[in-house]
């Protein structure tokens, strides 16, 4: 089995490829990925910087100052949307899209992240780690 792992947007105008094993599987719940995702919570597969592989297109960023003062940069496609990761320099990792991989099943949260701001209505997995 190769060591790496490949995803992309919606319309396959950005493809990547990474490293098959991540730092981290979570789901994270702070506002600003409720916002991104259009979900109670974003798929966060997280993994060192240096093994996201571009291998088509060019996404668009855009800057976000998140509640612990650290800056996001977000990366989408620019045609359809599709938010793939977040570039998060100050710990050099980026946050792929864990739905953005070719291979959704790959991804398995192990922790939940900002789990009180989760929205009232929202059914937590607490057999997961609370980050």
């Amino acid at each position: 089995m190769s060591d790496t792992i490949s995803g992309g947007c919606l319309c396959g105008e950005i493809r990547f490829e990474t490293s098959r094993h991540p730092g981290a599987q979570l789901l994270c719940y702070c506002t600003d990925c409720q916002t991104v995702s259009g979900s109670a919570c974003y798929a966060a597969y997280v993994v060192p910087r240096d093994t996201l592989n571009l291998t088509k297109g060019e996404p668009g960023a855009y800057e976000v100052k998140a509640d612990s003062g650290r800056v996001n940069r977000r990366r989408f496609c620019r045609q359809c949307g599709t938010r793939v990761w977040a570039e998060l320099d100050t710990l050099g990792v980026v946050s792929i899209n864990g739905m953005a991989l070719d291979e959704r099943d790959h991804f398995r949260p192990v922790s939940n992240h900002r789990s009180a701001s989760a929205p009232d209505w929202c059914q937590i997995d607490t057999s997961l780690a609370d980050t």
